[in-house]
């Protein structure tokens, strides 16, 4: 395990993990309360490793009352998941962002912060009180940079952002190039922010589709088949397709599931709110 320290952020780097902590009080940092959430993070990660066979496994086969005697992380994952209303999800599609999220709930309690951002690969835990706010920036191509900007304050109830879709740590079903999603916890907006892109999807003889297994061998959703390549799309196709992710978004959204999401296929996108984010 390596933990690094710079600037106020304590940075951890554990096996599949990369996160970045950071903790405050106001305006004050809070860097030692970070450091502790780091190790926390780390034990976490070992309590999944240890029962990662569960944690691949569909959500069919996961019979509810042996959930208490899951670790408190994977049981979270599992709720995160079966809420986000796409079925082919296995806990999996929910680890980092629960992580993140128990990690800042942790650094929360110990210390009081008024501030608290974990930054889990991408998938982020937001903690805010008082005045505080945060402004995190929006990609419509996942590694590109950002064109929007997405403003939370402590009274918007965010508490988690995800992005996934082509091009991210993990397959999609879809050929949105970017969805992030806003929601309560990092948890939720993990899986929907899957669930979303996974639904970014209409077929067309342009689009390339693999198993899982035949990509990577290890994966939890070897068996399902997903998009490993797409090549020029006539704009009615997209614009179908992202009609299809903005859908499952909007039942989500008006489920209360997720607070908002902004859908991309390249320069094409759609915003649920139409508010949700705003343009550089």
């Amino acid at each position: 395990m390596s933990v690094y320290k710079e600037a106020g952020v304590i940075t951890l780097d554990y096996g599949p993990m990369q996160m970045t902590i950071q903790a405050g009080r106001d305006g004050q940092p809070l860097q030692p309360a970070a450091a502790d959430g780091a190790k926390y993070a780390a034990s976490l990660l070992d309590s999944l490793a240890r029962v990662k066979h569960i944690a691949r496994k569909p959500q069919s086969e996961l019979v509810r009352c042996e959930y208490s005697d899951y670790p408190e992380v994977l049981q979270k994952m599992i709720t995160a998941v079966r809420q986000s209303g796409d079925v082919s999800l296995t806990p999996l599609a929910a680890v980092a962002g629960t992580i993140a999220d128990m990690v800042a709930d942790y650094v929360v309690a110990a210390t009081g912060a008024t501030k608290v951002i974990v930054n889990n690969g991408g998938d982020i835990a937001v903690r805010l009180s008082g005045q505080e706010t945060v402004t995190v920036g929006v990609a419509p191509v996942i590694g590109s940079c950002y064109t929007h900007v997405l403003r939370i304050t402590a009274h918007d109830g965010v508490g988690g952002i995800a992005t996934s879709g082509l091009g991210g740590r993990s397959f999609t079903k879809g050929i949105a190039t970017a969805v992030t999603v806003a929601a309560p916890k990092a948890a939720m907006a993990d899986a929907c922010a899957t669930a979303v892109a996974n639904a970014v999807y209409t077929p067309h003889p342009t689009i390339k589709l693999e198993f899982a297994k035949n990509i990577d061998p290890d994966s939890d959703i070897g068996e399902h088949q997903v998009v490993c390549g797409v090549d020029d799309l006539p704009p009615e196709v997209v614009e179908k397709a992202l009609l299809n992710g903005y859908q499952a978004g909007l039942t989500l959204y008006h489920s209360g599931q997720i607070s908002g999401a902004a859908l991309f296929v390249y320069n094409h996108g759609i915003m649920l709110p139409a508010n949700f984010i705003s343009q550089l």
